[in-house]
């Protein structure tokens, strides 16, 4: 699995011509499992819920506690979902689900996570996070959007035809798929996206007919800053990497829009995890998005010295923050 680590040649490309990078400079470890994982605990412990005003129906479940450092076992397998787009293409994403294992089957529910890739990158971006939420009992779905990359395994949609709108798309999909797993809590479905990934996350989870259905989003450097680069920009299409365009179609898309008058109809709780050298998503992106969202519902995380990508020492350390944000909110399968 490669990595994709953002030098400094590629942010100048990205810069000049309004791009941002694929989503994380993350390692290309895979663990499946292995002999010294530790076994299962016999029944996790739980505790009540604290008033944190959210209703009723939040309060009176029990937050699913597990073990400090207990890990489950996991396994690794491919996993399409199809679908028909809103222009009547028969779109198959295609991806790989990281499911937690119980004695080498999977056990009755667990909450999951949908991972989403930045620009021109893959399912393949998110090894680490994969790895450490899985092992925490999560169900991870990470996956190429249709037409988003050079060489893609998602079928169905060229670069011509994508944007971020069709990307959108492609995470309904997925996300209306991965509820309907045998091992999945449908009740309990986490986004997480990075750089262009992070965009869509936030707008997909605000959408009004799926926003109760996300339990949190967290994102890493989201570039809510993209319809700004394009504003303005002439409609012709643009290659950034070789054998990659962005087409007209995908500039004409977002160059109108404001995300933040869109993304605060996301109700529910954010983690933001950014680099204070990221020459991509400025900082006043990310701060715009706190107040979009408002800062008592938003847990935002500043990484010294990190830039737009982070390397495996801080990816892992990330990936753990999001651990904790989305532990607090994981309830015991009723």
């Amino acid at each position: 699995m490669k990595k994709k680590l953002l030098a400094l040649g590629a942010a100048a490309v990205f810069a000049l011509t309004g791009l941002f990078a694929a989503a994380c400079d993350n390692d290309s470890q895979q663990n499946t499992g292995s002999d010294d994982t530790q076994q299962e605990q016999g029944s996790d412990d739980i505790q009540k819920d604290p008033d944190d005003g959210k209703g009723d129906d939040v309060k009176e479940r029990e937050l699913r506690v597990l073990r400090e450092g207990f890990t489950y076992k996991i396994d690794q397998t491919e996993h399409t979902v199809a679908y028909t787009d809103s222009e009547g293409k028969n779109i198959t994403l295609y991806g790989n689900v990281w499911a937690p294992l119980k004695n080498g089957k999977y056990p009755a529910k667990y909450p999951a996570v949908i991972l989403c890739h930045g620009f021109n990158g893959h399912y393949t971006d998110f090894p680490t996070e994969c790895q450490a939420f899985a092992e925490r009992g999560y169900v991870c779905y990470a996956f190429d959007f249709c037409g988003a990359q050079a060489d893609g395994k998602s079928t169905g949609r060229t670069a011509a035809d994508y944007t971020p709108f069709t990307m959108k798309e492609d995470l309904r999909a997925a996300i209306a798929d991965i509820k309907t797993l045998d091992n999945v809590d449908g009740t309990q479905i986490f986004l997480f996206g990075g750089s262009q990934g992070g965009f869509v996350t936030a707008l997909t989870a605000a959408d009004e007919d799926i926003k109760d259905q996300i339990a949190a989003v967290a994102m890493y450097f989201p570039a809510l800053n993209i319809p700004e680069d394009w504003h303005g920009k002439p409609e012709v299409t643009t290659s950034p990497f070789p054998g990659f365009s962005i087409s007209g179609k995908y500039i004409h898309s977002v160059q109108d829009l404001d995300p933040y008058a869109v993304i605060g109809n996301y109700e529910k709780d954010i983690c933001i995890i950014w680099g204070d050298q990221d020459n991509i998503v400025r900082r006043e992106f990310i701060d715009r998005a706190v107040e979009a969202y408002g800062k008592e519902r938003v847990e935002l995380t500043v990484i010294k010295g990190a830039g737009h990508g982070f390397v495996p020492a801080v990816s892992a350390e990330a990936a753990k923050t999001v651990l904790k944000f989305m532990e607090s909110r994981t309830y015991v399968v009723e």
